[in-house]
């Protein structure tokens, strides 16, 4: 789901200036979210928050962020934003195939249980406004193809799954930079979307692909960035960084819940031995004493300095648990942005804060919520325990 975001963000500039090269900046001043990233935004609230999937709570949940943001850049598709500024009660779908059921439908494809459930969920998400076969259909390509993508499906696989939906693949991404057009409905975006995710050899190079085909590009490339970030698994730390400068800030607890559905990587009870790739992470106190516990067996087999109470020494990573819970707080999120720019290593966390320091685990789990996002950090099972409670996964 964040991979569409990203991937309308940076197009967003692009739709109604098309340019058709790969050499382009990633970002400029003027890059920002449109109301692509809006409904996909708003369909995946829906889906974290509504364990029923009703049509009349996603119809409430939109409505709420259309009145947040009511003039995207581009702003909204004709025939949408006249829905959306129709009273509740007198809202009917409008029989449309346009792209806009398929641009909000990722987060269909994380939070489903299997490629059926995924397609289910799709469904519901479109025929609320696109209630033409196509525009259900273009959903659940999204979300099908991204659960798909996303559970060790190949590119290959994926392709004969839209086949089988009935979408063609006649022309490759050479043949659509100079041939394709502007085009909003779903039969044209989601073959030249899946197009510029299956040439691209990095999730970068799948968005670029996507602007350099031109036509609408933000949805494009929301598309492809929703295949590419399933199949990668991960995002490149400059590109999260730059996000983090273009999305309001109370979207990331949302973004972080649907990404901890991918990453259920859990880290030994007991921790005795290390591969040549894993980082022992570990509390310990400010000062880098480490009498007892976890910390006294970092520093006697896996190397933890004495002395240093915070970061990587050996094969350690130290959090200072004894200076108050807002200090651990702010101690983890530097954990999680080191962690996050090293994709080099595996951090094996321990029940950090859960000992000596005698936090509960509840507490602790959540300062982690979105360490637990990342593919590279493995939490204990508790930990998990309770972030699968906060997120309603049974």
């Amino acid at each position: 789901m964040l991979g569409a975001i990203i991937g309308d963000v940076v197009g967003s500039i692009y739709e109604f200036n098309n340019i058709h090269t790969t050499e382009f900046p990633l970002f400029s001043p003027n890059s920002t979210f449109t109301d692509d990233s809006i409904m996909t935004m708003a369909v995946a609230e829906w889906l974290l928050d509504d364990p029923e999937h009703t049509h009349s709570s996603l119809i409430e949940v939109m409505e709420r962020y259309y009145e947040e943001f009511p003039n995207p850049m581009g702003g909204y598709g004709a025939s949408f934003a006249q829905w959306l500024a129709t009273p509740t009660a007198q809202k009917k779908p409008y029989n449309s195939f346009g792209n806009g059921s398929a641009m909000r439908a990722s987060a269909c494809g994380w939070v489903a249980h299997s490629r059926q459930e995924a397609m289910m969920l799709a469904k519901i998400s479109a025929e609320i406004t696109h209630d033409h076969p196509e525009g259900i259909k273009g959903a659940q390509a999204v979300a099908g193809g991204v659960w798909m993508l996303r559970h060790g499906a190949l590119r290959c696989d994926v392709q004969e799954f839209l086949e089988s939906l009935g979408y063609t693949f006649e022309e490759d991404l050479k043949s659509l930079q100079s041939t394709y057009g502007f085009d909003e409905t779903c039969q044209g975006t989601i073959p030249a979307a899946f197009t510029a995710y299956g040439e691209s050899g990095s999730f970068e190079g799948a968005i670029r692909n996507a602007i350099s085909i031109g036509g609408d590009s933000d949805t494009v490339a929301c598309i492809a960035g929703a295949f590419s970030e399933a199949f990668e698994k991960s995002i490149p730390a400059d590109i999260m960084r730059e996000m983090r400068k273009r999305l309001p800030g109370d979207w990331w607890r949302i973004i972080w819940r649907i990404k901890a559905f991918e990453n259920h990587n859990v880290s030994p009870d007991h921790i005795d031995f290390l591969k040549s790739e894993d980082i022992f992470v570990f509390g310990s106190n400010k000062a880098g004493q480490h009498y007892g516990g976890a910390a006294a067996y970092a520093n006697k087999y896996f190397g933890a300095e004495w002395g240093v109470g915070e970061g990587i020494t050996g094969k350690c990573y130290a959090l200072p648990t004894m200076e108050g819970e807002k200090a651990l707080a702010e101690a983890v999120l530097r954990f999680t942005r080191w962690a996050e720019d090293d994709q080099e290593h595996n951090y094996q966390v321990t029940a950090v804060g859960c000992g000596i320091a005698g936090y509960d685990v509840e507490d602790m789990a959540l300062l982690f919520y979105e360490a637990a996002a990342l593919p590279n950090v493995y939490l204990p099972q508790c930990f998990w325990d309770v972030i699968d409670k906060y997120n309603r996964i049974v």
